[in-house]
């Protein structure tokens, strides 16, 4: 009896974990054709602001990650064949890298939406005119050198778990100690500034479109860096670590299937008519409106 109720277990698991996997493939495909529609939009039939160039490396960078994703679901089934752990481990480095590319860049949006607010003079007057497109350079550099450490130390010199785990320690400490934390504080001032202009009039939909995805991730994505960081190594029980890690996994797909969904909703004209052009509709969201437009006469002529 005791034979077959493990038998029992152990086939449920498997059922759940294809169930699981089908439906991690099936949220990365939505995913892959919203981001990459929003990519080819903002690079190729939009002008673009410092706010449409954050979105577009966020966009590229969400269409990786849940192509990674579902490529680790289609090679865990048991019909693509038996793969060694080490393609696993790259897989997973790599989804990190995009994981955290998608989190700083989301640290920057805030944090730049917010300096905008908070100093506005400086930032219509002196900000560097290719600001965006130097920092998302440098995010992207600066993620690309930390997971060839990772890799380094985790696949190639994967003998020693000490060093690995101090790669997983210092991305703890990015993820959750400096990344989500500044996300918060950059997003928190704007939800203040959103509260106080809606007494007075419409808020800006890019200050809605900004905290709509913080929000989003926070809720849907900051799970999967708890469970990598936090959660799998205080779990003692590992065959609860399965089943966590899987919801973890669902969640950061609807996470970056769901942005493509923001920027539309947000952008959305309730009175236009339904079928209202992609392209006026992103726009719409990540316009940058200026209540500071007589500020920014003065910078010019001066």
């Amino acid at each position: 009896v005791a034979q077959s109720n493990v038998t029992d277990f152990a086939t449920n698991i498997n059922a759940s974990h294809e169930r699981i996997a089908v439906l991690i493939v099936f949220l990365s495909l939505c995913g892959l054709a919203g981001n990459g529609t929003i990519s080819w939009f903002l690079g190729f039939s939009m002008r673009k602001n410092p706010y449409s160039v954050y979105i577009f490396n966020l966009a590229i960078t969400d269409f990786l990650f849940l192509f990674c994703m579902a490529l680790s679901s289609i090679l865990n089934r048991p019909e693509s064949g038996h793969w060694p752990p080490y393609v696993f481990e790259i897989l997973r480095r790599i989804r990190l890298f995009f994981y955290t590319l998608g989190l700083s860049l989301l640290a920057a949006i805030s944090i730049q939406r917010c300096i905008s607010v908070l100093f506005p003079i400086w930032y219509r007057c002196h900000r560097p005119k290719h600001l965006s497109t130097l920092v998302c350079a440098g995010l992207w550099v600066l993620a690309i050198l930390e997971n060839l450490v990772a890799i380094y130390f985790c696949v190639v010199q994967n003998q020693d778990m000490n060093s690995c785990k101090k790669v997983d320690i210092f991305f703890a400490v990015l993820i959750l100690g400096i990344f989500t934390p500044v996300m918060c504080i950059s997003g928190l001032a704007l939800f203040i500034k959103v509260q106080r202009v809606s007494r007075r009039r419409q808020p800006a939909r890019l200050y809605i479109t900004v905290l709509v995805t913080i929000l989003v991730f926070l809720i849907c994505a900051l799970p999967l860096a708890l469970y990598w960081f936090v959660l799998s190594w205080v779990i003692q029980d590992k065959r609860l670590c399965g089943p966590i890690y899987d919801v973890t996994k669902i969640f950061s797909c609807v996470n970056s299937t769901a942005n493509p969904i923001i920027y539309y909703l947000v952008g959305r004209q309730r009175k236009r008519r339904l079928h209202e052009p992609l392209r006026v509709v992103l726009e719409r969201a990540l316009v940058d409106h200026n209540p500071w437009r007589d500020q920014r006469e003065k910078c010019s002529a001066s």
